[in-house]
């Protein structure tokens, strides 16, 4: 018994299915044991097919990568080649755009919105009138129900 437990433990689902499928032709149960013995040969072909996929997905993997570094490699060469011209490109129509901003610009095409924008910040001046008017009315607010004892 110990011997058989030993060999049962290293066996793989296809060697099991196998032992049971003669098992199964000694016990004179032919038919049950010639399908036991199909499932061993399906399940092994699956397992042959995972493997093969595996591998071909492996492959893929490692084209994928090479096409990627092949890429780098690229444009790291062309930018090596170009990569001055196009910074000096790029650095003159900077200063172009620059200088034309400079030229250009004139203040006063912006002076309505200038105005605008400062006559929303700063408060409307209330002339004379309306602040004496202010100052009663927080001055009698404040004092409304206020207890005045004067002593002469």
């Amino acid at each position: 018994m110990e011997n058989l437990k030993t060999e049962t433990q290293n066996e793989t689902p296809v060697e099991y299915l196998r032992r049971l499928a003669g098992d199964t032709r000694e016990a004179g149960l032919t038919s049950t044991a010639y399908d036991i013995e199909a499932a061993a040969d399906r399940i092994e072909q699956q397992e042959k097919e995972i493997e093969a996929l595996t591998q071909q997905s492996e492959n893929h993997q490692k084209v994928a990568r090479d096409i990627v570094q092949s890429n780098n490699q690229f444009a790291d060469a062309i930018m090596s080649i170009i990569g001055d011209r196009v910074e000096a490109i790029a650095d003159d129509m900077t200063e172009t755009v620059a200088e034309n901003v400079r030229d250009n610009f004139d203040i006063t095409e912006y002076e309505c919105q200038i105005n605008d924008m400062i006559d929303d910040r700063v408060p409307e001046q209330k002339d004379e009138d309306e602040q004496r008017e202010a100052v009663e009315s927080i001055i009698k607010e404040v004092l409304s129900g206020a207890t005045l004892t004067i002593d002469v």
